[in-house]
């Protein structure tokens, strides 16, 4: 049974939406002062609890396919023809200021971030001893990786944003967007501190912490922000550290991605999920809303959103990769296997011919309340290390980390769905690191951005739209979050 401890717990009086104007008109947001909450531990957990709840609000899980997936060319927005004519200019890299998604992840990310810093204000003035269950620095550890990730997501979407490391007051409407290297500089500092206070994944108790966040989450999220950083010895170093731990692949990829695989051995970080009986409502239940959302059209309750490209199809045929297509890509001769005819002749909206099968449940898995499916989100596998590493070697090749290395993890990670070894050397060997993300990490949220930070983004987008580089790289700033400042946040180049 998944553990309750990272439950969708929210301390109503700790939320803040984005920058908005009513929430900052507080001389101090959260009415539950320091001094009068946290008081004892299970102050602290609930704190930490709340500061958590915004990885698992579906209104910001959405984007990490709707821009990671959907803005590349892995796939495409579907669902109904209202939704793809709303998302058309989106895929053809003419971003709205107004669109909702955009605004959900600016808002959602730095709700969350305001959570962590009221969290980490309070507890760090709490006394150790009042901590039996966990110790006060592991709960630090686990915010201060929390701030450093949702700070990593607002950078990678929005450039720069305005920092802010402690419970925001009435200041901080007027505070400006933060040099992208100073934001960077402190997502690595509480990432680093973080990996100093937490526990290694070997000794959670997993019936009980399953789903908190570990030393190795704190590496492998370093290794990740290095190579967007492009300080290649440096993620080297975090890579390895992250090997140190008692991780290994999943003989079997597939595995990966079902109920029985969750928190498996390559399992670094996942969003828990459980099918909650009683909870149906979308932005207050546990389940994952997700498999309903990329449920093909018309097919017991799916919205069939988020369809794989036939471009994708075609890079696994190019590479022979069987076993990781058949695990990624949902056909329609799938669906006639496990669904009833009755279903499959409902099908509506099958704009690709694929849909995303790492987050499709066959019926007798799937909960009665339909957004509370149990299947947990997947956000950083070991194989994503492997070829953090590998890509860093080969960018920044050393007598001890070069290209000899590059391949060797580069080839792990195909031995495990029986692909031939990559020989490859220079730029070559780089481009096959790419396209492995590319097969490896598919409809996980990742291929938009490894192309935009690669400089390749123009050239592989090329058939989805007008992709102008240093223009489309980033989404833009939410026009109500423009307003709200009174201008004082600027507007990304459009």
């Amino acid at each position: 049974m998944k553990s309750t401890k990272i439950l969708g717990i929210i301390l109503s009086a700790t939320l803040l939406f984005g920058c908005s104007e009513d929430f900052l008109d507080k001389t101090k947001l959260g009415a539950l002062a320091t001094e009068k909450f946290f008081t004892n531990e299970n102050d602290a957990n609930q704190a930490v609890i709340a500061a958590y709840s915004d990885l698992k609000d579906y209104r910001y899980t959405w984007t990490i396919w709707a821009f990671g997936d959907v803005l590349s060319d892995d796939a495409t927005y579907s669902g109904s023809a209202a939704d793809v004519q709303a998302y058309a200019t989106m895929e053809s890299y003419n971003y709205p200021t107004d669109n909702g998604r955009i605004l959900n992840r600016y808002q959602i990310l730095f709700r969350g971030i305001n959570k962590a810093n009221q969290a980490i204000d309070g507890i760090s003035k709490m006394d150790a001893s009042l901590f039996k269950t966990w110790t006060k620095n592991q709960l630090l550890g686990e915010v201060l990786f929390l701030r450093a990730y949702y700070y990593h997501e607002l950078v990678i979407a929005f450039g720069a944003v305005p920092l802010m490391t402690t419970t925001p007051t009435i200041a901080d409407k007027n505070l400006t967007r933060t040099p992208v290297n100073e934001i960077y500089a402190q997502i690595e500092k509480d990432l680093i501190e973080a990996a100093s206070y937490l526990p290694k994944k070997s000794d959670q108790n997993l019936v009980k912490d399953a789903g908190r966040i570990t030393k190795g989450a704190a590496n492998a999220m370093l290794s990740r922000v290095y190579l967007f950083e492009k300080k290649y010895e440096e993620c080297k170093a975090a890579s390895k550290a992250v090997f140190e731990e008692n991780y290994s692949l999943v003989p079997n990829y597939a595995d990966v991605f079902t109920l029985a695989g969750e928190h498996g051995s390559e399992s670094i970080l996942e969003i828990d999920h459980y099918n909650s009986s009683t909870q149906s409502a979308a932005t207050l239940n546990n389940g994952n809303f997700h498999v309903l959302m990329m449920m093909p059209g018309g097919t017991t309750y799916g919205y069939g959103i988020n369809q794989p490209s036939a471009s994708l199809a075609a890079a696994f045929d190019a590479e022979g990769d069987v076993i990781r297509k058949e695990a990624t890509l949902l056909t329609q001769a799938d669906l006639a296997l496990w669904e009833t005819a009755a279903n499959v002749a409902k099908l509506t909206n099958v704009r690709s011919g694929y849909w995303n099968q790492k987050y499709y449940l066959k019926p007798a898995e799937r909960s009665v309340e339909i957004r509370n499916n149990p299947v947990n989100i997947r956000l950083i596998r070991l194989s994503e290390i492997y070829l953090n590493y590998a890509e860093a070697c080969a960018l920044a090749p050393t007598a001890t980390d070069g290209e000899t290395q590059a391949r060797f993890y580069l080839n792990e990670v195909r031995k495990r769905v029986s692909l031939p070894d990559k020989n490859s050397t220079g730029t070559a060997l780089f481009d096959d690191i790419i396209n492995e993300r590319r097969l490896e990490l598919a409809m996980e949220g990742h291929r938009f951005f490894d192309m935009v930070r690669t400089g390749k983004a123009a050239a592989a987008f090329a058939g989805k739209g007008n992709f102008r580089a240093g223009i489309s790289d980033l989404l833009p700033i939410p026009q109500a979050e423009i307003d709200a400042s009174g201008g004082v946040i600027t507007q990304n180049p459009l």
